[in-house]
């Protein structure tokens, strides 16, 4: 019996020194990548923004929420934000200098996001409604791949910038970007000045 529990005892400490010796031999241990959230954009439903104090009117998705806290700012300021995309397009507004200031610094701002990526620019022109513009589209893994300004080429200036809340890779948030781009599309489309 003594015999038994000997062999029994030397077989359970092989089989442990074995089991050591193979997890110590396995050093290629590589984490688990980094999720990210399911993204699925509803189809957007497009109702006219209702705000008396802006200088200009559009039409926007109702998935966005209407954030004015930069309006009591400055005037002609606000953000449309995407609570379920985790984006937000800061929109800004300037008037009575000369435009082709705001233009330059429009260009300025976009040529600091672009860096290595590709950049495709949109001419966009309305003139019944007084409306000019450039939808700018940005490529790769940037933080504000949709950039746009519109003016009425004399004294009102408009811009906007879609910002993500997070850190972008350009594959794995593609239809969002798609998604976003019609809604600036068609903010753009729908965009008046009110005087």
């Amino acid at each position: 019996m003594a015999k038994k529990k000997r062999n029994k005892s030397a077989v359970t400490a092989a089989g442990l020194y074995l089991s050591l010796i193979l997890l110590a031999g396995c050093t290629n241990y590589s984490p688990k990548p980094r999720g990210y959230f399911r993204i699925e954009p509803q189809k957007a439903v497009y109702t006219p923004l209702e705000m008396p104090d802006l200088p200009y009117s559009f039409e926007c998705s109702q998935e966005a929420k209407v954030d004015s806290t930069a309006l009591k700012e400055r005037k002609g300021w606000m953000n449309l934000m995407y609570p379920e995309l985790h984006a937000t397009i800061y929109c800004s507004y300037e008037e009575g200098k000369p435009v082709e200031q705001f233009l330059q610094d429009s260009y300025k701002l976009v040529d600091r996001q672009q860096r290595i990526q590709d950049m495709q620019e949109k001419v966009f022109e309305n003139p019944e409604k007084q409306v000019y513009g450039s939808l700018f589209l940005l490529k790769g893994d940037c933080i504000s791949p949709i950039q746009f300004h519109l003016t009425d080429s004399t004294s009102h200036f408009f811009r906007g910038a879609v910002y993500y809340a997070f850190e972008p890779k350009a594959d794995s948030i593609a239809p969002v970007t798609q998604y976003l781009i019609q809604d600036v599309m068609h903010l753009m489309e729908t965009f008046n000045w009110k005087e």
